[in-house]
């Protein structure tokens, strides 16, 4: 699970520079936010299986 919590922090803090230069909508379409994003979104949907059916 502590996993899961830093990938949601890197996403965040990558989020907050890129959004430095950019509009925040145009930078979460970047490829590696995207990645980030995905990544911990399929990790918190293992996580939510597990805890319903466990």
């Amino acid at each position: 699970m502590d996993s899961y919590k830093k990938e949601t922090h890197r996403y965040a803090f990558e989020l907050v520079k890129a959004a430095r230069n950019m509009a925040v909508d145009i930078a979460e379409k970047l490829p590696h936010l995207t990645e980030i994003r995905s990544n911990y979104q399929a990790e918190a949907l293992k996580i939510r299986i597990n805890k319903k059916f466990n």
